[in-house]
């Protein structure tokens, strides 16, 4: 049977792994999680564990809502007053203007262990399973997504290889993540998974420029510092062509990806 990886259908895995309370905190994180986010992280990880397995396995599944779990979380605390402090997200309310800034730390703190919980109702008998929990985590922790949220913070862009580290790790972890597990999770050689992450890291960047791009106005750490618009599209398309011919070296059909890079040169928001 033929499987469309559609919003809707991640939507459904979203909903199956969540707890059935609902007090303020619930509420919070069901705001943010079904805000009208695009699924592209999770859509990559099913493609991908699909691409390579043939198949898309309750593995994939379990770790695609562990990945958008994590990805609202992040969204939710990186709106808050003490960080970046946004009163929208994709035009409305951000969490904590809605529900509180409390309740908007412990939904972000909620969907960061509910990711957890749903990683282990995974087949943990399995190698590859095992190793791409512990890369989801490790994606997502100190060595990933929170050292760019700190860097973010933190540090000073000046020079472009300090955007570049910024962009990979805060904007190019969770690709990689999706990337890496759903290769992974549909049984990938680990030769196969290091060209995934190349693919990956590179991903990252081009959607990080995008975003500078669109954002001008209001990014205060962007590679627009140090390059003109005309030149970060070249630079896009220059890392297309290289994320092209990576996919071509692997034994699979990985169209998605190359209509990935098309859709995020293209795209208005």
């Amino acid at each position: 049977m033929k499987t469309d990886i559609t919003v809707a259908y991640i939507d459904e895995i979203l909903r199956s792994y969540l707890p059935k309370t609902r007090d303020k905190v619930q509420q919070a994180m069901e705001y943010s999680l079904f805000s009208g986010g695009k699924r592209f992280r999770p859509m990559l990880l099913l493609a991908t564990a699909k691409a390579v397995g043939k198949r898309i396995n309750e593995g994939a599944k379990s770790l695609a809502a562990s990945l958008e779990f994590i990805h609202t979380y992040s969204l939710i605390h990186d709106d808050l007053p003490c960080m970046d402090n946004d009163d929208m997200r994709r035009g409305k309310r951000s969490c904590h203007m809605q529900f509180g800034e409390a309740s908007a730390v412990l939904a972000g703190d909620a969907l960061l262990n509910l990711a957890m919980e749903t990683a282990l109702k995974g087949p943990l008998s399995n190698k590859n399973y095992q190793a791409a929990c512990a890369y989801m985590f490790k994606m997502s922790g100190i060595m990933g997504l929170v050292h760019g949220q700190s860097l973010d913070l933190f540090s000073e862009t000046k020079t472009v290889d300090d955007a570049m580290e910024l962009a990979i790790a805060k904007t190019g972890t969770l690709i990689r993540a999706a990337l890496v597990c759903g290769a992974l999770c549909g049984g990938a050689t680990e030769e196969e998974v290091a060209v995934f992450d190349e693919i990956a890291c590179k991903l990252g960047v081009c959607y990080q420029i995008i975003d500078d791009i669109l954002d001008s106005k209001k990014c205060e750490k962007s590679f627009l510092d140090m390059y003109s618009e005309a030149d970060l599209f070249d630079h896009v398309r220059l890392l297309n062509s290289e994320i092209t011919a990576a996919c071509d070296k692997l034994p699979y059909d990985l169209t998605f990806i190359k209509e990935f890079c098309d859709q995020n040169i293209s795209r208005k928001k």
